[in-house]
C-alpha cells in the first residue's frame, strides 16, 4: 500500500512539473508577439522620448594581460556588464505558459552603442556586434548583457619602473548625447572579485568616474564612464 501511494505521489508531482515548465511553443509565440513589425533594434527603446535611455554599466577587471611600455599599449581582459530597460520587451508570463525570461542574440534587440574611446585596434565595435554570448531579457523589460572583451588601449606610460603607472578605459556612446542616453555607474571602484594577478604587475587601484563633456561637434553634452587603473612593477616595489 505504501508503494502504491508513493507511485501516485510521484505521478502527480511529475505532472505538476510538466504543466509548469515553459514549452518551446510558448516561447515561439512570445517571440512572434514581441518582435512584431513595430519593434526595431535600431531605435532607443523608450516610449517617452523626453526621457533618456538609462544604461547601467560596470566593467569587471579580470586580468592585466600585457603592458607594452615602448608602444604605450595596455592589454586587459574585462567583462563589460550592461543592463537597461526596454519598454517594448515586456510581457505577462501567465499569458505565455509561464515563460518569464528569454535568452537572445544581441543583434535581435536594441543594445547601446558603447565605444572605447582610447581603443587602438579599431575593432572594439566589431567585438560588440558578435552574437555570443547571448543577453538575458526578463518579462519586466530588464535586459542584461555581459560580453567578455580583450581590450588594447592607448596609454601614456612614464617608463620609470619606480613609479606608479596609470591607464584609463573610457567608455561612452558615440552618437547619443546625455539627453538621449545616460550612462550610470553604481560603483566608485572597479569590481575586482574575479581578478587574476599578473606575474609582473601589481594592481594598486581601479577607480570609476562619470563625466559629461561637450565637444566642438555638438551643443549637447555626452556621457562617459572612465576607469582609471593604477599599477606598478612587482620586482622594484617588493624591495622597498
Amino acid at each position: 500500500m505504501t508503494g502504491h501511494y508513493l507511485l501516485l505521489f510521484l505521478f502527480f508531482y511529475l505532472c505538476s512539473l510538466s504543466s509548469s515548465t515553459p514549452f518551446p511553443a510558448h516561447q515561439q509565440n512570445l517571440l512572434t508577439t514581441l518582435f512584431a513589425p513595430d519593434y526595431n533594434p535600431l531605435f532607443i527603446p523608450v516610449k517617452n522620448a523626453s526621457v533618456p535611455q538609462e544604461v547601467f554599466l560596470e566593467a569587471t577587471l579580470q586580468k592585466i594581460i600585457d603592458v607594452d611600455m615602448d608602444k604605450g599599449v595596455f592589454t586587459t581582459l574585462i567583462w563589460l556588464d550592461m543592463h537597461w530597460e526596454d519598454d517594448y520587451l515586456k510581457w505577462d508570463p501567465e499569458e505565455y505558459g509561464g515563460v518569464d525570461r528569454l535568452h537572445l542574440p544581441p543583434s535581435s534587440v536594441w543594445t547601446p552603442d558603447i565605444f572605447l574611446f582610447n581603443d587602438i585596434t579599431g575593432h572594439f565595435a566589431d567585438d560588440l556586434k558578435r552574437d555570443n554570448p547571448f543577453l538575458v531579457v526578463d518579462s519586466d523589460g530588464h535586459v542584461r548583457w555581459i560580453p567578455p572583451l580583450v581590450l588594447k588601449t592607448m596609454c601614456d606610460f612614464t617608463g620609470n619602473s619606480q613609479e606608479t603607472e596609470h591607464c584609463e578605459l573610457k567608455f561612452g556612446s558615440w552618437v547619443y548625447n546625455a539627453n538621449q542616453l545616460d550612462l550610470i555607474s553604481k560603483i566608485s571602484s572597479m569590481d575586482l572579485e574575479g581578478y587574476t594577478a599578473n606575474q609582473v604587475w601589481d594592481l594598486e587601484s581601479a577607480s570609476v568616474e562619470r563625466h559629461e563633456t561637450k565637444y566642438d561637434c555638438c551643443p549637447e553634452a555626452f556621457v562617459d564612464i572612465t576607469y582609471a587603473i593604477r599599477f606598478h612593477t612587482k620586482s622594484v616595489w617588493s624591495l622597498m
